[in-house]
């Protein structure tokens, strides 16, 4: 009988069935993540399509993972973020093909999120979903076109224009969401397998940005989004980004035993 019960037991373990396997406690890791971005507009999108067709941008995201679960169920996370994202679009160049223009923006992002898993109780593979809110910060910018020889168009008479970098806001806010599936590797370590999107909560242009340009022989300055778009197109750009996160997560709390049952006499 002795030998029957040990040999169930190791079966329920090997099997993933016995509640050895705890959330609770501080959590530390890190992840990367290929994604897909847009920045849309709504006077852009509605555009003949000649003169503009929104494209995807493919990137990539990584970063590290902080995080508190106060039970088996639901946590706090934050991390720390270095993306790269931004815009794409086509213009028709003949009637053979199309003109890429891409516009590449990369931030530095810190999420605070909130959400839940499933018990790890009896499992070894667990459901969560977190969502919050995410501050951004742009590093770098730049732009570029599929034609090699691509001179990006600039307003006439002008000398002074701003960067790419400068005709972004160096701060915005989003909303993030991510969700998918945990799986236990030991009792203190998970691989992550999440689909990841965020959204832009704030215009990601900055409106106010000027150029300065020669009127005769006076200096004078404009608009860079009037010029750009026209002076009645007022609709604001915002980021969308969607990916698949893979991870890995470490709980550095103790995390319980296996309670083994009583020896049978």
């Amino acid at each position: 009988m002795k030998l029957l019960r040990t040999s169930l037991v190791c079966l329920m373990l090997g099997l993933g069935m016995v509640p050895a396997l705890a959330q609770k406690g501080l959590k530390i890791g890190g992840f990367f993540l290929p994604q897909a971005s847009v920045l849309y507009n709504e006077d852009d999108f509605n555009l003949d399509e000649d003169e503009y067709q929104m494209e995807i941008l493919p990137g990539m995201a990584g970063g590290l993972l902080f995080g508190y679960h106060f039970n088996d169920i639901i946590g706090v996370r934050m991390n720390v973020i270095y993306s790269q994202e931004g815009g794409r679009y086509s213009a028709r160049r003949d009637f053979s093909g199309r003109d890429m223009f891409t516009t590449r923006l990369e931030y530095l992002k810190v999420p605070v999120m909130v959400g839940f898993n499933t018990s790890p109780k009896n499992n070894k593979i667990m459901f969560a979903a977190y969502a919050g809110v995410q501050g951004n910060m742009l590093v770098r910018g730049y732009t570029y076109g599929s034609n090699p020889v691509y001179v990006a168009p600039s307003p006439e008479g002008a000398y002074r224009l701003p960067s790419t970098k400068d005709l972004y806001e160096q701060w915005t806010y989003s909303a993030v969401l991510d969700m998918g599936v945990d799986i236990f590797l030991t009792r203190k370590a998970t691989f992550n397998l999440r689909v990841r999107g965020d959204l832009g909560l704030t215009d990601s242009e900055d409106k106010s940005v000027s150029y300065l340009y020669r009127d005769g022989g006076a200096s004078d300055s404009n608009l860079y989004w009037d010029w750009a778009r026209g002076a009645n197109a007022k609709a604001e750009t915002y980021p969308l980004n969607v990916g698949l996160l893979f991870g890995l997560t470490y709980t550095l709390s103790k995390s319980q035993e296996v309670a083994m049952p009583p020896a049978m006499n």
